[in-house]
């Protein structure tokens, strides 16, 4: 199957799974249509439905067909007959839910020297003091884009242009946890020791991943953060690595 209705590319992937596709590009709007279709599907309780994996333009829906169409063998005809009820039931489903669903984390970060190992770089680069990539990067609320490259790791965006920097050449050997990066239009938390090739300018004192089952990841997509600034003194006090 490989289908569009409205402005979503629809197509199967194997014989377990429906992918829903938008324009490919780290955008607010693409991604709040993931959410709200996101969300929708989880509020149909639709039984059947394995997975429901939202991610920047696309949401990959697993499933058991056996429970949707009775049998493992069904038809592309069957298959688009359920992909069109989703769609069309979802255009006029009320959004709301996205106002109740998108949560709003705020999160402190230390962005002195010692834990802002590019900041000084960036600043130079870019013709703009330490105090204004700061506040740019604290003004902003990103939206969580997508979960990966290590667990918990989120993609968040978008950074302002003017605090923008690519990833470095080469990355580093081990970038620590709770460091706080920019690479393009994206930030993120470095959720683990780790090598890293994302631009340093903070550190959180806060724990991003825990490998506990019932923690796990602080962020899923769809949430948003804000970070606001901490002296190294305040880091220290609620620091809860050990590095």
């Amino acid at each position: 199957m490989n289908t569009q209705i409205d402005n979503w590319k629809i197509y199967a992937l194997g014989d377990h799974a429906i992918v829903f596709a938008l324009d490919e590009k780290v955008d607010a709007i693409i991604i709040n249509k993931i959410k709200s279709l996101h969300h929708f599907i989880l509020s149909k309780k639709i039984a059947g439905i394995i997975d429901c994996i939202p991610s920047y333009h696309t949401l990959t829906l697993v499933y058991d067909a056996t429970k949707i169409f009775t049998s493992a063998n069904h038809t592309e005809a069957q298959l688009l007959s359920f992909v069109n009820k989703i769609m069309n039931e979802a255009k006029y489903a009320q959004t709301s839910f996205l106002k109740n669903h998108s949560t709003l984390t705020k999160i402190p970060v230390c962005y002195e020297s010692d834990y802002a190992l590019d900041i000084q770089n960036i600043s130079i680069q870019k013709n703009i003091s330490i105090q204004e990539i700061i506040k740019m990067h604290t003004a902003k609320i990103y939206e969580v884009y997508s979960i990966g490259f290590l667990p918990g790791f989120a993609y968040m965006g978008i950074v302002d242009e003017p605090i923008q920097m690519p990833r470095h050449e080469k990355p580093r050997a081990q970038v620590l946890a709770g460091s706080v990066g920019i690479a393009g239009v994206q930030t993120g938390i470095y959720p683990s020791n780790s090598p890293g090739g994302w631009q340093i300018i903070g550190r959180t004192p806060l724990t991003i991943f825990d490998p506990n089952p019932e923690v796990l990841a602080k962020f899923k997509v769809g949430d948003q953060i804000q970070f606001y600034a901490i002296t190294k003194s305040e880091f220290e006090k609620l620091n809860e690595y050990k590095d």
